[in-house]
């Protein structure tokens, strides 16, 4: 009841956040005698409706959690054998979210289960958020996850490890989204969202820099904003990362697009996700300059728009979203430059498309007008972020976002995505429609060896009858970092990389 009065007395809920959920040990080892869930006692003495009505009496959704198998996580009771009155209880108790996780459950069952159980709570007439973990445990045993069934199903869905609080932990979910972008990305829009896990801003493991680098980074992966701090005792400075404004604006965007990696050499990403308004066909962006270097000196990103698939001709009114510098409208042509700190440090720019034509007081300011250098580049290719090329040749391009470069680009270096060039079309102009071709199955991520191994990432599993289930979640081991050479790098575009 504390959080929920904190949630509204500290600006929470100003800045859009509306959710309250009891995690994983709220309830009794035992249901009771008529077999329904009760909560534990010591914890919830007055019960989980009277909970939920003080969420509720305070404007805010009272979201709760349990597990599609024998028991929760922790070993609580999950709702196997009671689907049906395990989601009457909840609509009894004015649950507006549920969680349900997949300890101690068969992964082959979860292609009936998630959805059965889903059907029972959209049959109690409650309309609940439906939170799924069904894709993350096939996937580390080894299975295809079925995103077509998952989509119809589930608001939300787990489809990589727990988030630890630390800044590898972060790292492993940001390579992971990065690395699988063009299978993931296809299945997330409005109302069925990829979820890489909680933010852990505020906590203990992460530098005030690495905090400002998730929730940016959550924002361009258009991800669920799930607070998981102490609110009594957070720190004014997290607390202003968590209520900015401007980046869960960016999140929130309704187009629902996720974003993508579009560059990453040396240390340096660039992301990118575009964002209302759109003109002509053409988005606006929210960009993220990440540096991941470890030699202890701000490093130059150095770009033009065009470079980075921006080529709107009247350019685009940018705007840092953490320092809250307005740098003007900037033309496609002009070099863009920013400073970013190491050790896993962002800089955050919303690039908001320009209609008609500019005036003199629209224009950038000088400091735009510096030239490309001539210097040799690290950068090997930029301007990925609208289409993959016109992979299939004719005037149309085929990519993971419509109508950004016009018709008949051609990639200058295609990408090898499997056997193919280019990553699978995307059929979904803006929203709602089918996220995977009925010709282009759900193909699963390989792995090199050891680099995404469930043993290493909280899921402990058993073979049984040869088949393997998970048995709850573990302690990860210790986590060793590569340190990199220190010396600064400069990210510059070489000429023949130009759109």
């Amino acid at each position: 009841m504390q959080m929920a009065d904190l949630v509204v007395a500290e600006g929470y809920y100003d800045v859009g956040y509306r959710y309250l959920n009891v995690d994983d040990c709220w309830l009794s080892h035992e249901r009771d005698r008529f077999g329904n869930l009760q909560p534990d006692n010591d914890r919830f003495p007055s019960g989980m409706k009277a909970l939920g009505d003080y969420i509720h009496s305070r404007g805010l959704k009272f979201g709760i959690y349990e597990d599609y198998g024998n028991y929760t996580c922790a070993g609580y009771p999950g709702i196997l054998g009671h689907l049906k009155e395990d989601a009457d209880k909840f609509e009894s108790w004015g649950v507006d979210y549920v969680k349900l996780d997949g300890c101690y459950s068969h992964p082959n069952d979860m292609d009936k289960g998630y959805p059965e159980f889903g059907y029972w709570l959209n049959q109690t007439g409650r309309p609940m958020i439906y939170a799924c973990s069904w894709p993350v445990y096939q996937t580390y045993s080894g299975m295809t996850p079925n995103y077509t069934s998952i989509i119809n199903t589930c608001n939300l869905w787990r489809n990589f490890d727990d988030i630890q609080d630390s800044w590898a932990s972060i790292e492993r979910t940001i390579d992971y989204y990065g690395d699988n972008q063009d299978t993931i990305i296809a299945n997330a829009g409005p109302g069925h969202w990829n979820d890489p896990d909680m933010l852990i801003v505020g906590d203990f493991g992460l530098s005030y820099e690495q905090s400002k680098t998730q929730m940016a980074m959550w924002a361009i992966f258009a991800a669920p904003l799930l607070m998981s701090v102490d609110l009594r005792t957070i720190k004014k400075d997290y607390k202003d990362i968590l209520k900015n404004r401007a980046i869960i604006a960016v999140n929130q965007d309704p187009l629902g697009i996720q974003g993508r990696r579009i560059y990453k050499q040396k240390g340096i990403e660039i992301w990118a996700r575009p964002i209302m308004p759109v003109y002509r066909a053409k988005y606006s962006y929210s960009i993220v300059f990440l540096n991941r270097r470890t030699d202890g000196t701000p490093s130059e990103v150095s770009v033009t728009l065009k470079e980075l698939g921006l080529d709107n001709p009247n350019g685009y009114h940018i705007e840092d979203l953490y320092d809250n510098h307005v740098y003007g409208v900037v033309t496609p042509d002009r070099r863009f430059k920013v400073d970013v700190n190491p050790s896993g440090s962002v800089v955050i720019i919303r690039c908001d498309i320009v209609k008609g034509i500019m005036n003199k007081a629209q224009q950038g300011t000088p400091a735009w007008k510096s030239q490309p250098r001539n210097e040799e580049s690290f950068v090997l290719d930029l301007g990925n972020i609208g289409f993959r090329g016109n992979v299939a040749g004719g005037n149309q391009p085929l990519g993971q976002y419509p109508s950004i470069r016009g018709t008949g680009y051609v990639e200058p270096v295609p990408v090898s995505v499997g056997n193919s060039v280019a990553g699978p079309p995307q059929t979904r102009n803006f929203r709602n429609a089918p996220a995977t071709s009925a010709n282009a199955p759900y193909v699963p991520p390989s792995y090199p060896a050891g680099h995404y191994d469930h043993h290493e990432h909280g899921y402990s599993y058993q073979n049984i009858n040869g088949q393997y289930v998970n048995t709850g979640k573990r302690k990860k081991r210790g986590a060793e970092e590569e340190v990199e050479e220190g010396y600064k790098v400069e990210v510059k575009v070489k000429p023949e990389d130009a759109l």
